[in-house]
């Protein structure tokens, strides 16, 4: 019988020698965590609060909400993005969240391209935290965030809320031309992409706004004037049509040199298919089919 209690004691006295060796352990980790997540080092600051967290759960315990905080901003930083998602996502479990937490998840979603999730955390920051110094940044990506998922009306509401600084940023310039083109504003799409393009002659985006404006003011004109001429085969109606196609192949020959570019940045069917139809105008018969050919074999 005391064999058995000195036994029980003694298994005791291990157990709360094991609990407390674990607890200075993870007092000592904290620490450690801590100064490296506050230097910056978010490598090691990662490792130090992934080992907590193991330790917890291996205790079948939870981690305080700071650390799954800290731990996920440190695994964003260092590009482990579903450990950051989830450990932010324990955080809002938690009702710990703060203005960190919102905006580290929603460059989390981004990163991975779930786009619901990231508008969804963006726009809880801007309702819980319009006053706090990332507002700027989580505006602007919000409106990318409605570009990307075609939310134009939101978009355009968006587009007023960021500084003319970031209005006149390549990427958000690109956003907001996609914008204008969905809500028909031509004049305001085709100052966008010469601005684009002022930037960066190679700007893809401006090179296929200018190169399908020019091809379709060409043609719309190609097309009314022929109609018009076989309506009405006169001599005066015939030098009308003279004088409209040397405007008309002006325009044809400016969307040309603009696909131009563009092809050899990206040789895509359709950007060969204008191509083909622009050579059929200028009755460049081999040209056309060239193109045409392209067309078939992508």
């Amino acid at each position: 019988m005391r064999l058995k209690r000195f036994a029980l004691i003694t298994l005791l006295f291990v157990f709360a020698l094991t609990a407390c060796t674990v607890s200075k352990q993870l007092k000592q980790l904290g620490i450690q965590a801590q100064y490296q997540y506050k230097e910056g080092n978010y490598a090691e600051a990662y490792s130090l609060y992934d080992e907590i967290i193991s330790i917890k759960t291996g205790q079948g315990k939870d981690a305080e909400a700071n650390v799954y905080q800290n731990a996920g901003i440190a695994a964003l930083h260092v590009d482990r993005v579903s450990d950051a998602i989830n450990y932010l996502e324990k955080v809002k479990e938690r009702s710990s969240a703060n203005a960190q937490t919102y905006y580290y998840i929603s460059k989390a979603y981004l990163k991975v391209d779930n786009l619901s999730r990231e508008i969804i955390n963006l726009e809880e920051f801007t309702r819980m935290y319009p006053d706090k110094e990332e507002i700027a940044d989580v505006n602007h990506q919000l409106f990318m965030a409605y570009v990307r998922s075609e939310n134009w009306d939101k978009a355009h509401t968006q587009w007023t809320l960021l500084s003319s600084k970031q209005q006149e940023e390549v990427l958000t310039i690109e956003g907001y031309v996609k914008l204008v083109q969905h809500l028909g504003h031509t004049n305001e799409v085709l100052s966008l992409a010469k601005k684009l393009l002022q930037s960066d002659s190679k700007n893809v985006l401006g090179l296929e706004v200018l190169a399908v404006h020019y091809y379709n003011l060409a043609e719309n004109s190609y097309q009314s004037e022929m109609k018009a001429y076989e309506k009405n085969r006169t001599n005066r109606q015939y030098k009308q049509l003279l004088a409209a196609l040397k405007v008309i192949n002006k325009n044809f020959k400016t969307s040309s040199d603009y696909f131009e570019s563009l092809y050899k940045l990206k040789p895509e069917p359709r950007f060969a298919n204008y191509f083909g139809n622009i050579y059929t105008r200028f009755e460049n018969k081999s040209k056309a089919n060239y193109y045409y050919s392209k067309t078939e074999q992508n």
